[in-house]
């Protein structure tokens, strides 16, 4: 029986006195009244013991307790004591969870006005800490560093990260340190790692996506020494291999867009784009001596045109979400989709085509114009007979741009380097003595104009090639700098150049070059006591036989013959001497920082002469090529 049963009972029932005992003796009756108090008393006595009797048994029997509300009390108990606030007990830390004792120092080391280093083998007295990453592990190794900024740096501290210089941040990669020949590639922006290449074990190239974490293009393309990559856009990326160009998506992995296999051994082909937002338009460019453009492609990687011939970087620009170029005397224009907008025969001898802007001779004027609108047009000078333009040095210069260079006094501008040419016999100079212009066309659209100090001559075309046995960052230097009159790409204390071991060279803004040129005063001439003597119509047996001998490589004699072999075959009777390495090193030393394994200097002089010359023959030393080698050539007329 239930409690609140009982309590009923007791609420609805009476409890009637007892009935008295009737005694067979009527005399006893009256002592029988305490009987009945005494019984009344007896009866409540045993309705209280029916009941605890009761209640045990209920308890003992019936009273188990039910799982179900035992349950639901458990909870509201749990429940109640979640909402009491209690001292809260710190989670134990494993192993896994601890965060790396950062307690060692990691230097990312920096050539001496130059580029960053990547390679321990290499540090010596030419470097200098830029800056330094905090790591877990004492044995904490740079394997590269981006090229534009240097802020950004992959490095392997028991896994690899990403390092950024610039908010001292680190990311990890899902990806281990079992491969080689790490390269950082970056977004458009440049100022974020948006991939990572890589050659495994194999000497397979992979590229893993950093904002993904997925690697793409394992085992497919072997890496040698004429593998070539860079990222091109935030998705594309153009890769050549063995043979042949591929443009192959970083998103994901797949088949590529476009491919181009090489008809040349020595021909080096490579993708790029204009535009940026996905908005682009593709070009196959050819890379021997400068970037030209031979195919372009629409958006949808369509070709929408082929050059006859090869179009100069320096005549085509993409603006206001147009291609311009110049190409057989006509002035193109493309939209992304690959519809031809225009195109135009108006002008002539165009020398620069850059930011919206033409440079072109005009009514024997050097003229800027800006491209569309005739009516922004400005005549910068009067056109010298020989002059030219140097289309590779021209173009836009920010602030910033200009403070690298060391030229903080100039403004920011679009510049067109002019020239005042050579008669043949000596450099042009004006009646002040300057060689030529500087013009700065500037935000305002005003002309400024910087006279131009040094000559264009002297030692001509000193060109050198590198090539290192992997891909390495090199940094050059003249022991007399003082001596440099003109040079490309531009050189500021230092060149610095990202090189592989088919010698192709990136500079910090990721262009392109097979050599560094410069040109130099006049120093060290020879009496040609000996050398040799050389008609013109036996130049070309003669240069190629001495300069294998010599020992240079097929490109390079190529090179050097079609630059010399007019100046011999014109003079019709020449005396020749070969500079070699001892003699131009005693006259301006070449610093090379990694040093080179094998290194061959030479410079032909050559001095015209009206009939034949007997002169002791010359004695040429052979050269071999061992690891890291640098070759470099050039010479001088008389």
């Amino acid at each position: 029986m239930k409690k609140d049963e009982i309590q009923n009972d007791n609420t609805t029932n009476e409890i009637n006195e007892p009935t008295p005992v009737k005694n067979e003796v009527e005399g006893e009756s009256k002592n029988l009244q305490p009987v009945k108090n005494s019984n009344w008393i007896i009866s409540l006595l045993l309705i209280i013991i029916i009941l605890m009797a009761a209640g045990l048994v209920y308890v003992l029997f019936f009273n188990k307790p039910n799982e179900s509300v035992k349950d639901n009390n458990t909870q509201e108990t749990e429940k109640e004591k979640e909402t009491e606030p209690q001292e809260q007990e710190e989670p134990k830390e494993t192993e896994e969870d601890k965060e790396p004792d950062k307690k060692y120092t990691l230097n990312v080391y920096k050539y001496i006005d130059g580029d960053y280093l990547t390679d321990d083998n290499e540090i010596n007295e030419a470097l200098k800490v830029a800056f330094t990453i905090k790591t877990s592990n004492k044995n904490a190794k740079v394997l590269d560093v981006e090229y534009y900024s240097n802020d950004l740096v992959l490095y392997d501290d028991n896994g690899l990260y990403i390092y950024n210089n610039k908010d001292k941040s680190s990311k990890k990669l899902n990806l281990e340190n079992t491969n080689k020949e790490y390269r950082i590639f970056l977004n458009e922006s440049r100022n974020k790692v948006v991939g990572v290449g890589y050659a495994d074990k194999n000497n397979k190239f992979a590229y893993y996506n950093v904002e993904k974490g997925t690697k793409l293009y394992t085992s497919k393309y072997t890496y040698n020494d004429s593998f070539v990559v860079n990222q091109i856009n935030d998705h594309y990326m153009s890769l050549y291999a063995t043979d042949t160009t591929y443009l192959l998506s970083t998103d994901s992995e797949s088949s590529p867009k476009l491919s181009y296999k090489n008809r040349d051994e020595n021909e080096v082909m490579a993708y790029t784009s204009f535009g940026t937002n996905g908005n682009y338009i593709y070009a196959l460019t050819v890379m021997v001596e400068v970037t030209d453009y031979k195919v372009f492609y629409d958006k949808n990687f369509k070709q929408f045109y082929e050059s006859s011939g090869a179009i100069n970087d320096t005549l085509a620009c993409f603006y206001d979400g147009n291609l311009y170029f110049y190409d057989n005397d006509k002035l193109f224009k493309y939209n992304t989709s690959g519809k031809l907008i225009s195109s135009s025969t108006d002008y002539k001898s165009v020398m620069l085509i850059s930011k919206g802007y033409i440079a072109y001779v005009k009514n024997d004027n050097l003229v800027l114009e800006k491209i569309d609108n005739s009516n922004e047009s400005k005549v910068l000078t009067k056109w010298n007979k020989g002059a030219f333009v140097d289309a590779d040095f021209s173009g836009y210069y920010t602030k910033e741009s200009l403070e690298r260079n060391g030229e903080s006094n100039k403004e920011e501008g679009l510049y067109v380097i002019y020239y005042y040419g050579d008669d043949g016999e000596k450099t042009i100079r004006d009646g002040r003595g300057n060689y030529g212009i500087e013009f700065c066309y500037t935000n305002d659209k005003q002309v400024i104009e910087y006279q131009i100090k040094h000559e264009m001559g002297g030692r001509a075309k000193p060109v050198l090639y590198l090539y290192p046995t992997k891909e390495t960052n090199v940094t050059v230097k003249f022991e007399k700098p003082e001596l440099l009159t003109t040079t490309y790409p531009k050189y500021i204390n230092s060149w610095n150049v990202k090189v592989s071991p088919n010698g192709d060279m990136y500079d910090k803004d990721g262009k392109y070059y097979y050599a560094l040129y410069w040109d130099e005063k006049r120093y060290n001439e020879v009496d040609f006591k000996e050398g040799f003597y050389v008609e013109g119509k036996d130049a070309i047996k003669f240069l190629e036989e001495k300069l294998a001998i010599i020992g240079l490589n097929d490109k390079e004699r190529n090179e050097f013959i079609m630059y010399w072999l007019p100046i011999m075959e014109n003079n019709k009777k020449n005396l020749v001497y070969f500079e070699l390495t001892k003699e131009r090193e005693l006259g301006n030393k070449l610093i090379i920082t990694p040093k080179p394994d094998s290194l061959l200097r030479v410079s032909i002089h050559i001095r015209k002469v009206n009939e034949k010359v007997n002169i002791k023959e010359q004695k040429l030393e052979s050269f071999k090529r061992v690891g890291f080698t640098a070759v470099e050539w050039g010479g001088m007329t008389y």
